[in-house]
């Protein structure tokens, strides 16, 4: 078998010594090289299939000569390494054309395969993006996420083409943020980047939000306005908390899609649209497909790219660096840096946070305001942080044991029912009723806690309460 060569550049001689054992395979021939002039020479010269690159090199960001090796070596796979793992790396590298990325400390096995899959089997799929200069992010993110990593990959991967893009993932744990990163990191992103969120606009007023409406369309309408659509043409709109959307409505939406052109209310006039359309939610839409709650033919239009974004408890490596991002960004209410004990980091680490990054924000943003001294300790934390059976194992195994007592009990009875939906209401009525009677019945604090939209927690009560 013919043997591949790869070529190694990075500028730190422990690295490479590292990469040289642990990729060493009898049909590999490894080169390395430790600057930039050298690895030109090298890819020049020998017949590469593939690179691993470091993104830093001798202190300078090595992104523009891999992009111009990508162009000038089409044949020739890249894989970057980098110690420095914020989204803006890992979505460039992949919109330049790398065939993958892995953030240091990686795993020498995952690397190794990868480079495998390459050579002998499967290969890869070369995905180039745009010729524009590498842009800014006011919220780059860095990540020890292995899960937050492959979405920034998708980000990458995606980020050029046009086509719609479904985020799932639970209230609070970063759908938007991930939205505005793939607008941001698009061809479209001097253009608008317009939100909406389904479920915080009564349903009557949802199509004209949307679609817009001329002067005397209905009663009120005195002057013409256009709708979100229109707002975000030649750029990104998000629809957040489209499973809200009502049916009626979605066949129109899927008309938008198909003919890249609306109508406004009153209007006989149609208006050209290009756009990208990007939707969000957190409930199960395959579910609600099979409910008859919401089109099929609409969800596969909207559900070409699936992103599913994790809790903040599937991605816990990540508390310290939010916990940074987010002094950072509020530090103009205190004078001095608030430090944290060590001891309130295990906490927060062992807490299952149910409200997820946002509850995270708003906790540390509480702490900022009424901290008193300059180091946190846990005495400073707010109440729920202190309440027995915080810990998220401990609350998930006494969970476990009366489900496990309630569904074991059905297999002794006789009628014929259906026990899911009946234990969910069974638990979810008292969580509902505990999050009111700690709010004294205030719904959008109720609501905020148990990390549910208020209109969301408004239907759920009145169905309890048989209205």
């Amino acid at each position: 078998m013919e043997k591949n060569n790869l070529l190694i550049i990075d500028d730190e001689e422990n690295i490479l010594w590292v990469l040289e054992e642990g990729l060493n395979d009898k049909n590999l021939i490894i080169h390395t090289s430790k600057s930039i002039v050298e690895a030109e020479k090298k890819l020049e010269k020998l017949p590469i299939k593939a690179c691993i690159v470091d993104i830093y090199i001798d202190g300078v960001n090595a992104l523009d000569h891999i992009k111009r090796w990508i162009r000038k070596y089409p044949d020739i796979y890249f894989v970057i390494i980098t110690a420095y793992n914020t989204s803006s790396n890992i979505i460039e590298s992949i919109k330049l054309g790398a065939i993958d990325i892995f953030t240091k400390p990686f795993d020498i096995g995952e690397l190794k395969e990868r480079l495998l899959n390459i050579f002998y089997s499967k290969g890869g799929e070369k995905v180039y993006g745009a010729d524009d200069p590498l842009d800014n992010m006011s919220y780059d993110y860095q990540t020890r996420s292995k899960k937050m990593l492959e979405i920034y990959k998708i980000i990458g991967r995606t980020a050029k083409s046009d086509i719609s893009v479904l985020i799932t993932g639970e209230t609070g744990s970063g759908k938007e943020v991930i939205a505005r990163l793939l607008h941001n990191k698009s061809s479209r992103s001097d253009k608008p980047f317009v939100g909406i969120n389904m479920a915080a606009i009564p349903k009557e007023l949802i199509e004209s939000e949307l679609f817009g409406y001329e002067k005397g369309a209905f009663t009120g309408a005195n002057t013409a306005r256009i709708g979100k659509f229109e707002q975000a043409n030649g750029g990104t709109i998000l629809l957040d908390e489209i499973s809200e959307l009502d049916y009626r409505l979605q066949s129109k939406i899927l008309r938008v899609i198909q003919d890249k052109e609306l109508t406004r209310i009153g209007s006989n006039n149609s208006i050209k649209l290009d756009i990208r359309i990007i939707v969000a939610t957190n409930r199960d839409m395959l579910s609600l497909v099979k409910e008859n709650k919401f089109r099929e033919d609409l969800y596969y239009r909207l559900n070409v790219v699936n992103i599913r974004v994790p809790p903040l408890r599937e991605r816990k490596e990540d508390i310290p660096i939010l916990i940074n991002y987010f002094l950072e960004k509020y530090k103009h209410y205190r004078e001095d840096k608030l430090e944290f004990d060590k001891e309130v980091l295990k906490v927060f680490n062992e807490y299952n946070w149910p409200g997820n990054i946002r509850e995270l924000e708003n906790t540390i943003l509480f702490l900022m305001i009424n901290c008193g001294s300059k180091l946190l300790t846990v005495d400073d934390l707010p109440s729920n942080f202190k309440q027995p059976y915080n810990n998220g194992y401990s609350l998930r195994k006494d969970l476990y044991d009366f489900a496990y007592k309630l569904i074991n009990n059905v297999k002794n009875l006789e009628q014929d029912l259906s026990p899911y939906e009946e234990y969910i209401k069974l638990v979810e009525q008292p969580i509902i009723k505990a999050a009111l009677d700690i709010t004294d019945g205030n719904k959008s604090k109720a609501a905020n806690i148990l990390g549910l939209n208020r209109n969301t927690l408004r239907k759920k009560v009145e169905k309890y309460e048989g209205k």
